[in-house]
């Protein structure tokens, strides 16, 4: 057993995210839109796999830095918010809960279904649907400590859990690019054909080009003219980061809801006193971060308990699989206009639904990268994956142990 120490496990994060660079200017990962920290992430996971079971060597990473990786991401939404613009979103917002509760609801009622025809105890299906891919890692560990106790009585519920998470979180980083990418190429979908009001390339994007190139990317965060603004963007972002930190201590509540608080509030206090932040840089700084949490995350999945999950669970999950892909590709996609931005909240809805916030951030940036912006998308699943979805979930989950005896 080898274990990474911070410095080694961000080096690594650093080494495996660069090489998924490189293998995204490949045409086929090119054409499938795959982000380069997923390409990188997967490609370090099976190199791990295979020294794991053929040499029997382990690598164990530390943890530490994809907490505060995720925290900087969600304080720079925070930061990057621009006043000057105004969003009319609330009507499609709302649509999209309502979509990501219904998911839920299918998700639930397909994995009791299917769990019944293996005749398996029907809580088993919960855990594989919304529970676990919904709900991911967080919600997994939470509801395994309940179906601990009595009367369900499944002692092995969060080693199930992580597996069915797993399973979620490789499949929804591997699969909702290329979704939208199929949806925007498929329909030869115009932005400005979108009912939404964001007509311009994201910061990022604008800046740096289509090509995305590395040298204007540095050129542009270390520019004298934005140097000052750069340095207080920056600080204000550690600012965050820490506060959000040390409020988590005393309060029970992911951290990433404080980050985006105080972030929020310090952009508010900086637009009232005339203060410039360095938007640009500060949405370079946010994807960064991103990348480098989503290649860590995945090199520290477990695969060993996805391969341990047993038949009937494998195929629950392949069927919840096909139910996630038909659902954003029939009813999402076509209830939000089957435009631009209906093909943005139905891989933001994917990577949600099947994975969790930051894989469907991600997804939702490399398709910006490539196509057009949309602040309309973007918000949207910034508050529905920080605030509102899990409230959401944990209420679905409740009513179906409630009355999951009428499935008896």
């Amino acid at each position: 057993m080898i274990s990474f120490g911070v410095f080694e496990t961000f080096g690594a994060g650093l080494l495996i995210l660069g090489f998924g660079y490189l293998l995204s200017k490949l045409r086929i990962f090119s054409v499938l839109c795959l982000p380069a920290a997923v390409l990188g992430g997967v490609f370090a996971l099976s190199v791990l796999v295979f020294f794991s079971h053929f040499f029997e060597l382990k690598i164990s990473f530390d943890e530490s830095p994809k907490e505060s990786l995720l925290l900087a991401f969600f304080a720079s939404l925070g930061l990057g918010i621009d006043f000057s613009k105004k969003s009319n979103f609330s009507k499609n917002f709302f649509i999209f809960l309502g979509l990501c509760a219904f998911i839920m609801v299918l998700q639930n009622l397909l994995g009791i279904t299917i769990i019944s025809l293996f005749d398996k105890q029907k809580e088993l299906g919960l855990i594989a649907g919304s529970i676990s891919l919904s709900g991911s890692f967080g919600m997994g560990a939470f509801w395994s400590e309940v179906l601990k106790t009595e009367p369900y009585n499944i002692t092995n519920a969060l080693d199930i859990s992580i597996a069915c998470a797993t399973f979620g979180v490789l499949f929804g980083s591997v699969l909702g690019a290329p979704l939208g990418a199929f949806l925007i190429e498929k329909f030869v979908l115009k932005k400005e054909n979108s009912r939404f009001e964001s007509k311009e390339k994201s910061p990022s994007q604008k800046e740096l080009g289509k090509e995305n190139n590395l040298n204007k990317a540095l050129v542009l965060f270390f520019s004298k003219k934005e140097l000052k603004n750069t340095i207080i963007s920056v600080l204000l972002l550690a600012f965050c980061v820490l506060c959000a930190s040390v409020v988590k201590l005393f309060i029970s509540l992911p951290a990433i809801i404080f980050a985006l608080i105080f972030a929020f509030m310090l952009r508010v206090l900086c637009y009232f006193f005339g203060l410039n932040l360095a938007q640009k840089n500060l949405a370079l700084l946010g994807n960064f971060c991103l990348a480098l949490f989503l290649a860590l995350a995945l090199i520290s999945i477990d695969l060993k308990a996805l391969l341990d999950i047993g038949l009937p669970l494998f195929v629950l999950l392949c069927l919840e699989l096909v139910l996630m892909l038909f659902f954003v590709f029939f009813i999402t996609f076509r209830v939000f206009g089957r435009d631009y931005e209906a093909a943005l909240l139905s891989v933001a809805q994917c990577g949600l639904c099947l994975g969790a916030t930051p894989i469907a951030l991600a997804n939702l940036e490399k398709l910006e990268l490539r196509f057009f912006s949309s602040k309309s998308a973007l918000a949207i699943l910034c508050l529905s994956g920080v605030f509102f979805i899990d409230f959401i979930n944990v209420l679905v989950i409740w009513l179906f142990l409630s009355f999951l005896w009428v499935f008896y």
